[in-house]
């Protein structure tokens, strides 16, 4: 680790939220779609998934397209529900360690997801602590909000400009080896998230 981190950059899915895809492809498999993973199972099959991540969809245009996917007359409300079954919840411990951070680093939220995602996570977390999600960071950037997503570099860029941070004070936490190679290009350092082993190291790596 080069310089002394100033700020924090976190993934949501994976690092701090636990997540479960394989409960969203079961529920769709029940439903009738089937292969929305490619061979690697960490990519979508179908554009429309990575169209919604980035806003460029609505949440009704989604869930339509998606029960032109199925064999079954189904209804939204279904697909909805099982697109959000791979959201579990996120760990006391997590929160509590994020909410020590903050008062040593400026820290930040850079998230690939969605209004159907946000929607459930946000309120699930308000429902188990008591205050907004987004009031543990300095800011939130969300891909769906923003209109763009990693691994795109546009996206790094973005965050570092409109944070105003300087990138090689900055800590960029994910659990993607392709997120976290192409943060590097921007000059951020970077810590790949392995089963969740962030909270240690990082305090480790960041004294």
């Amino acid at each position: 680790m080069k310089g002394d981190i100033k700020n924090i950059i976190f993934d949501l899915g994976g690092v701090i939220m636990d997540l479960d895809v394989g409960k969203t492809i079961e529920g769709f498999r029940c439903l009738g779609i089937t292969n929305i993973i490619n061979e690697t199972g960490h990519h979508y099959t179908n554009r429309v998934f990575y169209d919604l991540e980035i806003g460029k969809i609505s949440k009704t245009e989604f869930l339509s397209e998606l029960t032109k996917m199925s064999d079954q007359d189904i209804l939204p409300s279904a697909i909805g529900k099982a697109w959000n079954a791979m959201i579990l919840g996120m760990p006391k411990e997590r929160i509590d360690f994020l909410m020590r951070l903050k008062n040593k680093y400026r820290i930040f939220l850079l998230s690939n997801t969605n209004c159907i995602h946000q929607r459930k996570f946000l309120s699930q977390f308000k429902k188990q602590y008591g205050f907004h999600f987004n009031e543990l960071f300095e800011k939130a950037y969300y891909s769906h909000e923003i209109g763009m997503r990693k691994p795109d570099i546009k996206t790094f860029q973005f965050v570092i400009s409109d944070s105003g941070i300087v990138p090689i004070k900055t800590l960029f936490v994910d659990d993607s080896l392709e997120n976290i190679n192409h943060a590097k290009e921007t000059g951020l350092q970077v810590f790949h998230v392995k089963n969740y082993d962030w909270l240690n190291l990082v305090e480790n790596n960041t004294h």
